[in-house]
């Protein structure tokens, strides 16, 4: 970053303003958007305007329509876009030595996916929480409907620092910030010595407790403190490595979890390969070598299907990190389906209803037998029906395939890498399917980012199936978590773990009584589906 900041100052003197005006085709006035300047090897972020906000990890800048930036005389390209939705532009300029030049670039939508219900979030928000006009401008420069910042991480409060009246604020009627929302993060250390990163939207006060420590209490604690306070609350994990999530999760606290987090960057992906600051690694895995390639998104995918098979029922989500990585708002996200007009309330029901998918680019729509993702259907294993799966997959980007994926295990795949389209790729994938057990069944796309060439996707919620009102119980995956938290109690036991020996018995105990609940869940499998 300071190489490019040098690089521009040396060319200032013989800069000049370019103007330029931004607006969605086929309407009037100003349409708010993401922009930079690339001058030769310089990406310029910083305009002149002082209603734009740069954002310097990502090297770009909102505003709420149009702006004005000093750029070197003659040719430069802006670059210009909004959101998941729209058709990026990057249009080249030839800029006048005068300071005349005028741009108007107008941004055509792809797909209008609120006009079908389907409302964007980026559930990982650490930029502008005390600034309600910039997190504004954000929610529609980004097209973001709905954008929970965290006005507290890692910071144990008794109230927030905002007033009740403008805890929820619109942009327009379909863009809208919260901010009663925080980030409990404890990270770091050697393979499962993290707690964790827990997220909580939507509480009346936050997550308060007196005494804390950088690993006590563990987060399943804090997260039953934050369902005592309201079980409408919406609780997530950025990824499910985090070591104690194991154990938040056997607690039943858990909502959802992120499949495109925050370590999908436009240009690469991060911490790909051996994970990193305490999550649980891949010894305990029953191939470890089998994840050399492409760990981080195999695993992520991994763990979350090894919880729904122990019968936990976890939304897909996907959020960003903007204001930590560098990515702008939205570039990880959620959509959920809402009936009616779209409001933070209705947005975490949703989200708890498994009515989701999460995309770091496709738009990925399913249904079973006309039901949205997160529907339960409950069979008799005499006379069983087929049940119907549809997908719609739209994308403006090349797709390398569409996957149907029960129980952990893909069952149908249609692949799509080099199929040729111009503007939009639209793919119908169907399947008829009978449950032969208690499960579940998601679809998903990947794709390869253009930069690194590392696995992207968009993912969705499961549809859960219910076969004679038995449980969903996979002994493999239950025994996977045991092998988990046996790891997280020799951490525990280590010397300097926590502070004294009642925390580290406190601890133990959760951890054991989590041991238990997935040793229950192996039972069942045995006992029930005969494992």
């Amino acid at each position: 970053m300071a190489v490019l900041f040098i690089s521009v100052q040396c060319i200032a003197a013989e800069q000049v303003v370019l103007r330029v005006a931004v607006t969605e085709k086929g309407k009037d006035g100003p349409l708010p958007c993401r922009a930079w300047v690339q001058a030769g090897d310089d990406r310029l972020f910083e305009p002149i305007s002082p209603d734009a906000t740069p954002y310097a990890k990502d090297r770009s800048f909102s505003c709420d329509g149009s702006f004005d930036i000093k750029v070197p005389a003659g040719q430069v390209t802006v670059h210009v876009e909004r959101g998941k939705e729209y058709y990026p532009v990057d249009r080249v300029v030839d800029v006048a030595e005068d300071g005349s030049t005028q741009v108007d670039i107008k941004l055509e939508r792809w797909i209008d996916m609120a006009a079908d219900g389907w409302y964007s979030a980026d559930l990982h928000v650490h930029f502008g929480s005390d600034k309600l006009d910039v997190l504004k401008q954000l929610a529609l420069a980004d097209d973001v409907n709905w954008v929970p910042a965290f006005s507290y991480w890692n910071q144990f409060e008794k109230d927030w620092p905002h007033s009740p009246e403008n805890e929820h604020v619109f942009a327009d009627p379909t863009h809208f910030v919260s901010r009663a929302n925080e980030e409990i993060e404890r990270i770091g250390g050697g393979p499962f010595e993290s707690v964790g990163a827990l997220f909580i939207f939507g509480l009346p006060k936050p997550v308060y407790v007196e005494k804390h420590t950088h690993t006590f209490p563990p987060d399943a604690v804090l997260a039953g403190i934050a369902k005592k306070m309201d079980r409408k609350c919406l609780i997530d994990t950025d990824k499910p490595l985090w070591a104690e999530n194991v154990v938040t999760m056997a607690m039943g606290h858990f909502d959802s979890v992120q499949v495109c987090h925050n370590h999908y960057h436009r240009e690469q992906t991060i911490h790909d390969a051996g994970l990193c600051c305490g999550m649980a690694s891949s010894v305990i895995e029953e191939e470890p070598e089998r994840y050399a390639e492409e760990e981080l998104f195999h695993r992520t995918n991994g763990v979350y299907y090894r919880w729904l098979n122990c019968g936990f029922r976890l939304a897909a989500t996907g959020g960003s990190a903007i204001g930590v990585m560098a990515v702008p708002l939205g570039y990880n996200r959620t959509y959920a389906y809402i009936s009616g007009e779209p409001t933070p309330e209705k947005y975490i029901e949703a989200v708890r209803d498994g009515r989701t998918f999460a995309t770091s680019g496709p738009m990925l729509r399913t249904k079973a037998d006309d039901m949205l993702p997160g529907a339960t259907i409950r069979f008799k294993s005499r006379g069983l029906a087929a049940i119907k799966i549809e997908t719609v997959l739209e994308s403006i980007e090349p797709i390398e395939s569409i996957e149907y994926v029960l129980n952990g295990v893909v069952v149908r795949r249609s692949m799509l890498r080099g199929k040729k389209f111009e503007g939009v790729l639209r793919e119908q994938f169907n399947m008829n399917f009978r449950p032969q057990r208690s499960g579940w069944l998601l679809c998903r796309a990947t794709y390869r980012n253009p930069h690194d060439g590392k696995l992207r996707q968009a993912h969705t919620s499961p549809f859960y199936f219910e076969v004679d009102r038995k449980p969903t119980a996979f002994r493999k995956d239950a025994e996977y978590m045991i092998r988990w938290i046996d790891e997280l109690l020799k951490v525990a036991a280590k010397p300097d773990r926590y502070e004294n020996e009642e925390q580290r018995r406190e601890a133990i105990k959760l951890f054991n009584e989590a041991r238990q609940v997935y040793t229950n869940i192996a039972n069942d499998a045995t006992r029930i589906w005969g494992d």
